[in-house]
């Protein structure tokens, strides 16, 4: 299988590309350890967003692109060469690409390994609790009703820890958020999905 290198991709490693090859190096160790453990590191990607003058966002965007890359790279099992056009694709200079070249030929094995893995960094569904407030009557708006949803997601990494995260949304947004579980669920039974997790699930 061909390594593509995808415009949402090259966007994802823009700011990685511009920084120095050791920098690139630490950020190659923190993606494996994504792998790893299949958690983020939320408090170091806000320290290294900080360092590096960026949002928390582009530190998750830049691991999880550099995740991609992992595993993609000990699927397709590239020659150096190959893996290093594709790195050229994606923007990387020659310094980082080597750096990237070798960290990915000396964690081949593990890599692909973690790649067969189910869930491998998402967190476990464990628990929803939710409530309504409205507020009926104000100064300003005697009238209107506004609904207020606050929102208590539990969820369990791989290694057994909870966490809760606690949400406020408006009526507006929870339609959107609806739609949205409303459309992934209704992709996971499509022919589609179905023939690929079969596929996923057979090369384990």
């Amino acid at each position: 299988m061909d390594l593509v290198a995808t415009s949402s991709l090259k966007n994802d490693v823009d700011i990685l590309t511009k920084l120095d090859e050791n920098v690139v190096a630490e950020f190659a160790k923190t993606s494996l350890d994504i792998l790893r453990k299949g958690t983020q590191n939320i408090k170091g990607f806000a320290k290294a967003a900080k360092k590096l003058g960026v949002t928390t966002e582009d530190i998750h965007k830049m691991c999880t692109a550099l995740c991609h890359i992992m595993l993609e790279a000990a699927r397709s099992e590239p020659s150096e060469a190959a893996l290093g056009e594709y790195l050229h694709d994606l923007g990387f200079r020659d310094s980082a690409r080597q750096v990237l070249i070798q960290f990915c030929t000396e964690n081949f094995t593990e890599i692909r390994e973690l790649g067969v893995k189910p869930s491998l960094w998402y967190p476990q569904y464990k628990q929803l609790e939710w409530r309504l407030d409205v507020q009926v009557a104000s100064r300003s708006m005697r009238h209107e009703a506004i609904p207020s949803y606050l929102l208590s997601l539990a969820t369990a990494t791989p290694d057994g820890q909870q966490e809760v995260q606690v949400m406020q949304a408006d009526y507006t947004s929870m339609l959107q958020w609806s739609g949205q579980v409303e459309a992934a669920l209704a992709e996971s039974t499509a022919v589609s999905t179905r023939r690929l997790m079969h596929h996923v699930h057979g090369t384990q």
